[in-house]
């Protein structure tokens, strides 16, 4: 972490202190009171299931050096009382950014977030010592641990920011103050708080207000959403597509395996031969908006080229785990429609017997039942041998598919992840490859586990 005086800490977040002195300096940040040590500062959060508050004089006794907390608490070192412990943490995050001053890649959207982010930062790393986001560490307590995280070795940072309403990526991007800021599409994640892509979008672009006026938009050329609200945007805008040809940097000799794509980026000067080590054509579009990135820092293609051929994708989004009997495509960590039928395309590039595992895709809201439905067309289209659904709305996949033709005796559902393990005893074979796909809260992690244990 950036240092911070207890004096620097009050001036960010605008409040006094309650008891304690000011001289003190702040090496680290905790919410958790086990992992305090001298010179931290704790955290004091209201979670689900503990209140830090409950922990302050355990973690004062432990040498935190500066306690926040946002109830009335009796003196006990040096306290710190706001209206919000997460808001506050992330104005002190602000404060170390301004110190930090580097450059710096924002990015959101409806799905891609994390592989851009994965993409992006391995080829601004090729330049700059990068700071981004761990894990899905992306929300108004995420990004703030992410920046307390940087020391003064880094020298430019790529940060994904998540949202579940209006406000968040404006609370976000205000922390992070964009150089350059990406949004990878507008879809239908979210849209049962917010009801419609129309607002979605206006809760993505959040983000060009805090984006630097200097600095450069960065959008998926393909998404009509964006597409129609671009020239309402003040900062210059580079455009990247697949289809939309006219866009600034486009790709060309797509071809695609079961276990790599590749294709070359054409624009703003260049000519990039670029083959991911990942499946699936969608990763393309994600890798367009790193590239753009690249040019925009003047990273050589040569560079981005090697950037792209080696980069790392964050764990459970499409893994795949080569077992003794089978392979598994797990990419069990979150869910949209758009995400699953990649994912299917991906699946029906194999020649082995295909499985897909899918389960309930969240917050859709009135829409959720159509999106379901259609998916049912993709488990067709890409050859899928067997479908296995869980939860309530994943069987309206299900449903669709009998409807588009699979054979009723190769769909199963099931409402629990325990209800499928006798399922998929019984009708996985050796050779097959197994798609496991879902939203977060369906935790199809444990299928994946299942599936490694037994197979």
């Amino acid at each position: 972490m950036i240092p911070l005086k207890i004096s620097e800490i009050l001036d960010a977040t605008g409040v006094k202190l309650i008891s304690g002195e000011v001289g003190g300096m702040v090496t680290d940040v905790t919410t958790d009171s086990r992992k305090v040590v001298p010179g931290m500062l704790f955290a004091a959060i209201c979670g689900e299931n503990a209140d830090g508050h409950d922990y302050i004089k355990s973690a004062v006794e432990k040498g935190a050096e500066c306690v926040i907390c946002e109830k009335d608490v009796a003196p006990c070192g040096t306290i710190i009382k706001v209206e919000n412990t997460i808001a506050a943490l992330g104005k002190i995050a602000r404060a170390i950014m301004r110190k930090l001053c580097v450059p710096v890649v924002g990015l959101t959207g409806s799905v891609g977030k994390t592989t851009t982010r994965d993409m992006t930062y391995a080829v601004v790393s090729k330049m700059f010592n990068t700071l981004k986001n761990q894990g899905n560490f992306n929300n108004e307590l995420g990004v703030p641990l992410t920046v307390f995280s940087a020391d003064e070795s880094v020298e430019a940072a790529v940060i994904e920011m998540g949202m579940d309403n209006f406000g968040e990526i404006d609370r976000l991007s205000y922390i992070v103050n964009p150089t350059v800021s990406i949004i990878t599409n507008i879809g239908m994640s979210h849209i049962e708080r917010l009801g419609s892509q129309e607002n979605i979008y206006k809760a993505k672009s959040e983000i060009f207000k805090n984006t630097k006026h200097s600095g450069t938009v960065i959008l998926n050329g393909d998404d009509k959403i964006l597409m129609a609200h671009k020239d309402e945007i003040t900062q210059k805008v580079i455009t990247v597509g697949v289809e939309n040809i006219d866009a600034d940097i486009v790709a060309k000799n797509i071809e695609a395996t079961k276990s790599c794509v590749s294709f070359t980026a054409c624009g703003m000067g260049k000519e990039i031969d670029i083959t991911l080590p990942v499946p699936g054509e969608h990763n393309v579009l994600n890798a367009l908006l790193a590239v753009a990135t690249g040019l925009v820092f003047e990273i050589p293609g040569k560079e981005i080229k090697d950037a792209l051929q080696n980069f790392s994708m964050t764990h459970m989004r499409m893994d795949i785990i080569k077992c003794k009997k089978v392979t598994i495509i797990n990419d069990c960590y979150n869910a949209a429609p758009a995400s699953v039928a990649a994912a299917l395309a991906v699946l029906g590039k194999y020649d082995n017997r295909k499985v897909a595992v899918l389960g309930d895709i969240a917050a859709l809201g009135s829409y959720s039942y159509k999106a379901h439905y259609g998916l049912g067309a993709d488990v067709v289209k890409n050859g899928i041998d067997l479908l296995i659904t869980i939860g309530t709305h994943s069987r309206h996949i299900a449903e669709s598919a009998y409807e588009h033709g699979m054979d009723g005796a190769n769909i199963v559902s099931v409402d629990t992840v325990d209800e499928a393990y006798p399922v998929i005893m019984s009708s996985i074979r050796e050779g097959d490859v197994v798609l496991v796909k879902a939203s977060r809260v369906m935790a199809l992690e444990r299928v994946s586990a299942f599936l490694k244990n037994n197979f």
